[in-house]
């Protein structure tokens, strides 16, 4: 099975180098990490790999528009999981001054509101506690261009199975200090979700707020959960805190909180050195067992 998908690997790559408007691109992102998991009083070293990616896209003039496409795959290169995990992966046109329709599998505009909020995105982000990080397929994408620094997007689920369309949609303000969105799903994943993100920057100093409510449309429930941040950077060394907290999340907890603090350091223009230590608490998991887990990590990321 590894054998084919090494080659499709090796294919991709091919093709990018002989078109001039495809770029084969990827992240390694790997650490060898600490975990202390209250709910079964164990504890473990191991090697993670972290989203780590590779992927094609690039883009053909057709005259009265542009055909963009992209293929993205996660792979597990510490050999735990799969070789190949479908990422976004789409084909669509973006006509000038209109805007760009995209088809495939993608991260809702919900999702994509954030921008870039998450300090610790693919390591221990925010969906460990807060819903609304999903990735739907049979989705069709349509994004309007920068208007005064506005830019909307409305993304449509189209399920196989007959069930109701799921909606997602975003408007994002972004100026040269200030980032800012307001974003909701209806039907995405069994729920209905409003987040609002603001992201300020001064000098070398960001903060960032994050509010996100979820509605479970099988059980009415209504989970309200946020998260907080702040980094700063010196030369080549950024350090950085992020909490958060809500009933929501990969988790799947009650009262749950994780509070974390790391440091990157650019060792080039595509590789930084990483490390942060996690504190992850809970009231209890779906079943009643207390839960809490410590991860201590350090790694490298590199993209290319």
């Amino acid at each position: 099975m590894k054998t084919p998908l090494i080659a499709l690997v090796a294919s991709i790559a091919l093709v990018s180098a002989v078109q001039a408007d495809s770029k084969f691109y990827g992240k390694m992102n790997v650490a060898v990490g600490y975990s202390d998991k209250d709910s079964n009083d164990t504890q473990a070293f191991g090697v993670e790999s972290y989203a780590s990616r590779v992927g094609v896209k690039g883009s053909e003039d057709l005259g009265f528009s542009k055909l963009i496409y992209q293929a993205e795959y996660e792979t597990d290169i510490d050999g735990d999981g799969s070789v190949l995990k479908q990422r976004d992966s789409y084909v669509g046109l973006a006509y000038k001054g209109m805007g760009t329709v995209k088809m495939g599998v993608m991260d809702t505009p919900l999702k994509k509101s954030q921008g870039k909020f998450d300090l610790f995105n693919d390591v221990v982000d925010i969906k460990q506690v807060l819903n609304g990080e999903n990735r739907s397929a049979n989705s069709v994408n349509y994004t309007t261009e920068k208007m005064a620094n506005v830019q909307v997007s409305v993304a449509v689920t189209l399920p196989e199975d007959g069930t109701s369309e799921g909606v997602s949609a975003s408007v994002i303000y972004k100026a040269d200090n200030v980032y800012a969105s307001a974003a909701i799903d209806n039907k995405v994943a069994g729920e209905a979700t409003q987040r609002a993100t603001v992201i300020y920057k001064l000098g070398d100093i960001k903060l960032g707020a994050l509010v996100n409510n979820v509605d479970q449309l099988d059980t009415a429930d209504d989970k309200l959960g946020f998260a907080i941040n702040a980094a700063m950077t010196m030369g080549m060394d950024t350090i950085k805190v992020q909490f958060e907290k809500g009933d929501q999340g990969k988790k799947a907890s009650k009262g749950a909180t994780m509070l974390t603090f790391g440091a990157d350091h650019k060792l080039g223009k595509a590789t930084k050195a990483f490390a942060f230590i996690s504190q992850f608490d809970a009231d209890t998991k779906a079943d009643g067992t207390k839960l809490g887990e410590l991860t201590i990590a350090m790694g490298l990321e590199h993209k290319f």
